[in-house]
């Protein structure tokens, strides 16, 4: 409810709506309304209440919470449901907690603070209070084991398009599931499912986002590694603007996998590659293989061809 109150007076930009007008809308008591409103002035809205005029929401915190989340947003399941929190060890363990509920397809766990997130390889992702995003969405795909890795693809696919759209910034996919914005890292993604036998059950896609981070807040040795969206722009953004796109992103890609399979997500995907036929080392382990990147199979394995023009087929690693 309170999602489509905030919806219609966001609307209402310039001018105020009765509590008679937003009681025929949604459908409740005027009663109704005027609890919600005091709900919504609670978590920090200034609504401005004039006898005979209305209803003015003059202005909204910068907060993450479930009816920010939904207010306007055109997505058919992606995001429709969504479990909030302020501060979390890792939304990946929300999002778990959430599907043992039984929540539906597409909900996502969110959070303003992420203290214990876990990127690839067990590399930790900490995410400070108010200046990023932690987001895990729930997935319940029908596909093969096979197919499960395409996911972290379709992933990076929908976080370089949405932040591309959004910013207009340079935004390019690192294999297999980084983002980067002028060579240093935005976003990782990672990937976890639960499957029985060869049956799919569930799969939780985490994504950390970086977005009003000043270089200050990051550790000194990742200064010249890691970026935000402000260090890129050099503007404040919209954390719920972006999840919105994010979402909206998403649900565009996933949709195209599930019903035409993976190769539009390989088009797409080598469109944002960095290093897309370039020189580089891929490391595994104690292991390196140096060629040409040549994009990813119809399968979404890395293609590497060496001097001697073989192709080698990379499942995982670090590329250089």
């Amino acid at each position: 409810m309170k999602h489509n109150l905030l919806q219609v007076l966001a609307e209402m930009k310039d001018g105020y709506v009765s509590g008679q007008q937003l009681s025929e809308r949604l459908g409740v008591s005027r009663t109704a309304v005027w609890k919600h409103m005091e709900n919504l002035r609670k978590e920090g809205y200034v609504i401005e209440a004039v006898p005979r005029k209305g209803y003015l929401l003059k202005e909204r915190p910068e907060t993450l919470s479930e009816a920010e989340i939904k207010a306007g947003l055109s997505t058919q399941s992606i995001g429709q449901t969504t479990v909030y929190q302020p501060t979390v060890t890792s939304t990946q363990t929300l999002a778990k907690e959430a599907y043992r509920e039984g929540t539906p397809h597409g909900t996502a766990a969110v959070a303003s603070e992420q203290t214990g997130g876990r990127g690839r390889m067990e590399r930790l992702w900490e995410s400070p209070e108010q200046t990023s995003l932690s987001v895990s969405i729930v997935v319940k795909p029908d596909i093969s084991l096979r197919e499960a890795p395409q996911l972290t693809l379709v992933a990076a696919v929908a976080v370089a398009e949405a932040l591309q759209h959004t910013t207009e910034l340079p935004v390019q996919i690192k294999w297999p599931n980084d983002i980067y914005i002028n060579n240093r890292k935005i976003s990782g993604i990672l990937t976890e499912m639960q499957a029985e036998a060869d049956k799919m059950q569930m799969m939780i896609v985490g994504i950390g986002l970086n977005i009003n981070q000043k270089q200050t807040h990051f550790l000194d040795d990742l200064r010249e590694k890691a970026t935000s969206l402000y260090v890129e722009s050099g503007k404040e953004w919209s954390r719920v603007q972006i999840l919105q796109a994010l979402f909206i992103s998403f649900e565009k890609w996933y949709d195209i996998w599930i019903e035409n399979g993976f190769e539009d997500i390989r088009e797409a995907w080598e469109k944002y590659a960095a290093l897309y036929k370039r020189p580089v080392k891929a490391v595994q382990g104690n292991k390196t293989i140096v060629g040409h990147m040549m994009g990813i199979n119809r399968e979404g394995v890395l293609q590497l061809k060496d001097e001697n023009g073989n192709v080698h087929s990379i499942y995982s690693g670090d590329l250089e």
